[in-house]
């Protein structure tokens, strides 16, 4: 059975610096429309030590003081996969789309918690003015949440060998990033929180 790795990376810039609009070389952020592809993951292995797959994703975010000014935050946290930190081995996976596939519901499963991130920190926004410990401790909350739904994934579809659980984690997932919609990084409206 191959065992798939994900990493959730989360950083911190208490100042505020031009993020978001360049991504460095290899780096793909989450989007409808850009699904991943085997080329996306850059390292290239052949090693009967490594595991088959290995995918990475950075969730990080650049939130200032004077954000509480702001319409919302989509755009200060982001959902990055890192392909220069990611490996596919070809050669040792009999479905290799079924393999991307599988990765991307993982990189849509951080998605789904980057949004969460994202919806958190505007309704505590104005708390960050005050200082950044509301942030960390968000980010230690959404961390442990898709921590343990990324390992339930992996579990109930047994790596992606179930297809009955593919498919209802596949709807979960979709229906999840539904509900959050006005949570996308893309979001640039004013969103108005329900009280």
């Amino acid at each position: 059975m191959n065992r798939i790795i994900i990493w959730l990376i989360l950083t911190f810039s208490s100042t505020h610096i031009s993020f978001g609009q360049d991504l460095q070389n290899g780096q793909k952020r989450w989007s409808p429309d850009q699904k991943l592809t085997v080329e996306d993951f850059k390292i290239r292995i052949s090693d009967k030590n490594n595991d088959v797959v290995f995918s990475q994703f950075m969730m990080s975010h650049a939130i200032s003081g004077f954000d509480f000014m702001k319409r919302n935050l989509d755009q200060k946290i982001e959902n990055i996969f890192l392909g220069n930190a990611s490996w596919i081995d070809t050669t040792k996976v009999a479905n290799i789309q079924k393999q991307i596939d599988f990765q991307q519901m993982q990189f849509d499963l951080a998605e789904i918690h980057a949004r969460k991130f994202r919806k958190r920190v505007l309704q505590h926004k104005k708390k960050i003015a005050k200082g950044f410990n509301v942030i960390n401790r968000i980010n230690n909350e959404i961390m442990a949440e898709f921590s343990e739904n990324r390992l339930l994934l992996v579990k109930e579809t047994e790596d992606a060998q179930n297809e009955e659980k593919i498919a209802e984690w596949k709807d979960k997932i979709t229906t999840e990033l539904e509900q959050l919609y006005e949570f996308r990084y893309e979001n640039k409206k004013k969103i108005k929180l329900n009280k």
